[in-house]
């Protein structure tokens, strides 16, 4: 009897109490900007040749009294970004002035497509891709970029709260039927 009685009185406690939902999720950023993120890069070029480097978020600033961040590739390029509802931003360096420009658009449709202040051509291919690196298996966005300036074509695969994991170039020229490297995540490290 004091089992049944114990039984009742803990469903009734426990069914009482409910999950306040009123609380929205975590945000999720196409490319995590935190002071400390780190990611490791493996890049293979079509002749097999090899090599890494890094990305770091190394520190944060107030530009027209918005937070910023800065984002170093092997502490030689800076990157100056940020994430806003729309997806990630960088400041568009031109002769005379500092532009916020949207790379990243974040979430986005499928087949979406826009052009960035260097006039990239941006389509989303993909919002929902497995794709697989030795950092793990993640489930990527997947941009495909015409770089008119630079005349070359790339893929770039991003993870929703992960950044970067995979990024194809192709030979300039050439559209996007000869590969001349592959950049994949190879692990990192994200606060």
């Amino acid at each position: 009897m004091s089992l049944l009685i114990f039984t009742t009185l803990f469903l009734s406690v426990t069914t009482s109490c409910k999950k306040n939902n009123d609380t929205p999720p975590e945000t999720v950023e196409i490319f995590p900007l935190k002071v400390g993120n780190h990611w490791v890069f493996m890049t293979t070029k079509a002749d097999s040749s090899k090599f890494s480097h890094v990305n770091d978020v190394s520190k944060d600033t107030l530009i027209n009294s918005e937070q910023w961040f800065i984002l170093t590739y092997d502490t030689l390029i800076r990157t100056i970004c940020k994430n806003t509802s729309l997806g990630w931003w960088f400041l568009y360096e031109s002769k005379s002035s500092l532009t916020p420009d949207l790379y990243w658009k974040y979430p986005a449709s499928v087949d979406e497509e826009y052009t960035t202040a260097d006039s990239s051509l941006v389509r989303v291919v993909s919002i929902n891709e497995s794709v697989t690196v030795p950092a793990g298996t993640f489930i990527c966005y997947h941009y495909h970029l015409i770089h008119y300036k630079e005349a070359y074509e790339c893929e770039e695969y991003l993870a929703p709260g992960f950044g970067l994991i995979k990024h194809i170039v192709y030979v300039s020229g050439s559209g996007s039927s000869k590969i001349a490297e592959v950049t994949n995540l190879v692990s990192y490290n994200l606060y």
